[in-house]
C-alpha cells in the first residue's frame, strides 16, 4: 500500500515537470521578448531628450497659471540662470534680477553665428565713403537677434512688452493707476475697431460707417469724420498697433483673425522695389511710419520669423528718406532740394516710434543717422521745452503741446537723460495740463494725439523726481475724460467722437477710437524700466 502510493506521488511529479517546463521556458521568452521591447523604447526616447539650453531660466512678472513664457534668454545651460552661463545678461533679465524665477520651455537654438562686432561710440559723425544705400544695407544686415541675443529672432512678448498679453496686464495694471474699468474701456473699444474692419482686413478710412450706419448719406458720413481714401494704409496700422498693444497677436482665439487679417493687408501695400508701403499715389511717410511700426510692434509680440524681412525693408526705406536737416517730411520716393528741405517734428515722432522698436527686435541703426536725428530733435525744440511743427511751411515755426510731447518722448527713447534740465521743463508743461476733454478741440494744447504721447512721456518719468505726483495728475485727467466719454451704446458703443482737431480732418471716429485705446492700455502696453534702460545705451548722442 505504502509502495503503491509512492508510486502515485512519482508519477503524479513526473505529470508536473512534464507541463512545468514548457510553461517557465515560455513565461521566460515573453519576459525577455517584453524586456527587448522596453529597452527599444527607451533608447527612442533618450534620442528625444532635450539637450543643453532647450530648458532656460528666465524671469516672470506676476503670470497667470495658463501665460505663456517670456522674456528667455539664450546661452544659459538646462536649468541654469543665465548668469551664470557665462553669456552676457540681456537688459531685461538684468533689470527684473530680482523676480521670482521660472523655468521656462523653449526651442532649441541653432547653431550660433558670428555676429560683427559692435560700432564703437564716436563724439564725431561718421564718416564713410559708402553711399546711403550700402551703408544702411550694411549696418541693418550686422544686426543681432534684439532680446535673446539669437541671430535672425526674437522673444517674443518680453522687452518693452513684457507686460502684455493674458495674465499679465494686472501687474501693469496695479503698478500704474489702471483698474478694471479701463480694461472694460479697452476691451469695447477693441470690439468696435474689429467690428468695423473691412473683410479684406484694412480699416476703411472713409467708408468704416457702413458697417453700422444703413445707406448713410454724404452729411451722415461726414459726421463720423471719415478720412481721406489714401489714408488706409496709416489707419490700418494705427488700428492694428490698439490690438497689439494688448497683447493681441495672430495665435490669439478671440481676435486672432482680426490682427491676421490687418497684418497680411498690409504686407500687400508694401512695394516690392524698395520696401515703402503705398502702392497707389497719395500714401505718404505718416502712412509708411505707421504701418512699420505695427507690423514691428507685431514681430515684437509674436516673434515670427517671416515678418522680419518685411520689417527691415520698411526700416530700410525709412532710413533711406531722412533728410539732411535729420527729420522725415510727407513725401516718400526721392528728396526735394536741400533749399527746399522740410522738417516734420509730428512725422518724425512716428518715425523715431518705428526705428526704436527696429533696434529693439535687433536691427543696429547707423550712428551718423542717429546723430542727425538727434540734432534735428534739438533744432526743433525751444529752450523753454516747447516742440516745433515743422522748420518749414506749411505750419512752419508751430507750436504746442502736443509737439512738446512729441519731442520729449523721441528725446528721451534717444537717449537723452531723464533728468536733463530739458526733459523736466517739458515735463512740467505737460503736468500742468492733464487730459481735459471740455478742452479736447484745442489742437494746440489738448488732443487725443497729445494725451497719447503725454501718457507715454508722464509714465517714462514716472520714477524721477516729482514723477509719483505728475503721473498721478496726469493718469487722474486721462481716465476722466476717457471712460467718461466713450459711446455706451448703439453701433458706435466702444468708440470715441471724432470731436478733436486730427480726428475730423485725417481719420475721424476711427482715429480717435484707436489712439485713444493705446491711451487706455498705457498701463502695460510698455514696461519703462526696459524702455529706460534700453533708451539709456544712445546717451552718448547727448553728449
Amino acid at each position: 500500500m505504502t509502495d503503491g502510493q509512492g508510486e502515485f506521488k512519482l508519477t503524479n511529479a513526473r505529470r508536473r515537470g512534464d507541463w512545468l517546463s514548457p510553461l517557465l521556458l515560455t513565461l521566460s521568452l515573453h519576459l525577455m521578448f517584453f524586456t527587448l521591447l522596453i529597452n527599444q523604447r527607451l533608447l527612442q526616447m533618450a534620442g528625444q531628450v532635450r539637450g543643453a539650453g532647450e530648458y532656460v531660466l528666465h524671469v516672470g512678472m506676476d503670470k497667470g497659471a495658463d501665460d505663456e513664457a517670456s522674456d528667455e534668454e539664450a546661452g544659459a545651460a538646462a536649468g541654469t540662470p543665465a548668469a551664470q552661463s557665462g553669456q552676457p545678461r540681456s537688459v531685461n533679465d538684468a533689470l527684473k534680477e530680482t523676480a521670482a524665477p521660472v523655468v521656462a520651455r523653449r526651442e532649441a537654438a541653432p547653431e550660433p553665428r558670428p555676429e560683427a562686432a559692435p560700432e564703437q561710440p564716436s563724439e564725431q559723425p561718421v564718416k564713410d565713403k559708402r553711399s546711403l544705400a550700402e551703408r544702411l544695407a550694411g549696418s541693418v544686415d550686422s544686426a543681432g537677434g534684439g532680446q535673446t541675443g539669437e541671430a535672425g529672432g526674437v522673444q517674443p512678448g518680453g522687452g518693452s512688452h513684457g507686460l502684455r498679453g493674458q495674465g499679465r496686464h494686472g501687474t501693469g495694471l496695479k503698478r500704474n493707476g489702471g483698474s478694471a474699468q479701463t480694461e472694460n474701456a479697452v476691451e469695447l473699444g477693441l470690439q468696435w475697431l474689429a467690428s468695423v474692419q473691412d473683410s479684406d482686413g484694412r480699416w476703411d478710412s472713409d467708408g468704416f460707417m457702413v458697417h453700422y450706419l444703413k445707406n448713410p448719406t454724404f452729411d451722415d458720413k461726414m459726421a463720423e469724420g471719415p478720412g481721406g481714401t489714401y489714408r488706409d494704409i496709416g489707419i490700418t496700422g494705427l488700428c492694428l498697433l490698439a490690438f497689439t498693444g494688448a497683447g493681441y497677436t495672430e495665435d490669439d482665439r478671440r481676435y486672432g483673425r482680426v490682427v491676421k487679417g490687418a497684418r497680411d493687408w498690409l504686407l500687400l501695400q508694401q512695394r516690392p522695389q524698395d520696401g515703402g508701403f503705398g502702392l497707389t499715389s497719395g500714401s505718404d511717410m505718416y502712412d509708411h511710419a505707421l504701418a512699420s511700426l505695427a507690423l514691428a510692434d507685431l514681430y515684437l509680440s509674436n516673434g515670427d520669423k517671416a515678418l522680419r524681412q518685411p520689417v527691415k525693408r520698411a526700416l530700410l526705406f525709412m532710413l533711406s528718406q531722412q533728410g539732411p536737416g535729420g527729420g522725415w517730411d510727407y513725401s516718400q520716393g526721392g528728396r526735394k532740394p536741400r533749399a527746399e528741405e522740410r522738417n516734420d517734428l509730428s512725422i518724425t515722432g512716428w518715425c523715431v516710434l518705428a526705428l526704436v522698436a527696429g533696434r529693439e527686435a535687433g536691427f543696429d541703426l547707423p550712428e551718423d543717422s542717429l546723430r542727425l536725428l538727434t540734432a534735428f530733435l534739438r533744432k526743433a525744440t525751444r529752450e523753454d521745452g516747447e516742440g516745433i511743427y515743422a522748420d518749414a511751411s506749411p505750419r512752419s515755426g508751430q507750436g504746442g503741446l502736443g509737439m512738446t510731447a512729441v519731442s520729449n518722448v523721441c528725446r528721451r527713447l534717444l537717449g537723452e537723460p531723464a533728468a536733463s534740465p530739458m526733459q523736466d521743463r517739458q515735463l512740467t508743461r505737460l503736468a500742468r495740463n492733464a487730459p481735459d476733454w471740455s478742452r479736447v478741440k484745442d489742437a494746440t494744447h489738448s488732443s487725443f494725439y497729445y494725451w497719447y504721447y503725454g501718457s507715454v512721456a508722464m509714465l517714462l518719468a514716472r520714477d524721477e523726481p516729482k514723477g509719483q505726483d505728475r503721473w498721478r495728475e496726469w493718469n487722474i485727467g486721462l481716465k476722466h475724460a476717457l471712460l467718461n466719454n466713450q459711446v455706451k451704446s448703439g453701433g458706435r458703443r466702444g468708440s470715441f467722437d471724432p470731436l478733436e482737431f486730427w480726428a475730423q480732418h485725417g481719420g475721424g471716429r476711427l482715429y480717435a477710437t484707436a489712439i485713444n485705446v493705446l491711451s487706455l492700455e498705457i498701463y502695460y502696453r510698455l514696461e519703462p524700466e526696459f524702455v529706460k534702460a534700453k533708451a539709456a545705451e544712445l546717451g552718448h548722442l547727448w553728449k
